[in-house]
């Protein structure tokens, strides 16, 4: 798998760090990249207007830097959908794709109201009332008062700052539709999905995959919303078997 680059996009309010438990389960051979994106951890936000596309053209900037011709790319959640953005406007770049606890859903309009909301909120009262209204569903109920588990958000949510987090939930919010995207592509892909994620129910996912019946379907019980952190050694299997099908299909 040596010619293998793959690229880990994390979720809000999360950072690069969410990938830490994951990456030790994958192949030592393969370069693994896992950037903070737009907004988060060391990465600016910028003065551009909300857009997950631009999240996307900075992974195209990214792998232009690191002189990588193409790339699996895997994301959780809004990194999901920054990975959809990618896949239709960077096709030729992409050598695979992976939705972790993901969806090609556009928001509903009771969603998109739910992040507005919270932007306001976040404006007044700052970071941590993105972490307040988000924590109750991030994780499976044996996990909600992990300490280990709580401190990844909390880290995230206060190094993105008010700027970072407002950012992000209304360029989520202004996402299109891009099931069409993925039932385009002729790359592997994985849909790996949770039995107790309470934001995107896993019914969901079992009906994209029957939609893709060639895509490779991993589903996890037991854990919630995030994956990478409640069930890492599961997710990090999946990409495995994820990257021996493209190296297969080369």
């Amino acid at each position: 798998m040596s010619a293998t680059t793959l690229i880990l996009l994390h979720g809000y309010p999360f950072d690069s760090t969410m990938w830490d438990k994951v990456v030790p389960g994958l192949p030592r051979d393969i370069k693994v990249v896992a950037p903070d994106l737009r907004g988060f951890g060391q990465t600016p936000v910028g003065a551009e207007e909300p857009s997950l596309d631009l999240m996307a053209d900075d992974i195209a900037k990214l792998l232009d830097l690191e002189k990588i011709p193409q790339a699996v790319l895997g994301g959780f959640s809004m990194g999901g959908y920054v990975t959809l953005s990618f896949a239709e406007r960077y096709q030729d770049r992409l050598a695979g794709l992976a939705l972790i606890n993901s969806q090609t859903l556009a928001d509903t309009d009771e969603v998109r109201a739910g992040r507005r909301a919270t932007i306001q909120k976040v404006r007044q009262e700052g970071p941590r009332a993105a972490t307040d209204a988000a924590m109750p569903r991030l994780f499976a109920a044996a996990n909600v008062n992990n300490p280990d588990l709580i401190r990844y958000p909390l880290a995230g949510a206060n190094k993105a700052g008010v700027a970072g987090i407002t950012w992000a939930l209304e360029a989520m919010a202004r996402r299109p539709d891009r099931t069409a995207v993925l039932q385009r592509l002729t790359v592997p892909l994985l849909i790996l999905h949770t039995t107790e994620d309470k934001f995107i129910p896993v019914e969901r996912a079992r009906n994209l995959a029957k939609q893709m019946p060639e895509a490779l379907y991993v589903e996890v019980a037991g854990a919630g919303h995030c994956s990478p952190l409640e069930a890492p050694q599961e997710v990090a299997k999946a990409l495995v078997e994820l990257l021996k099908r493209v190296e297969h299909k080369r």
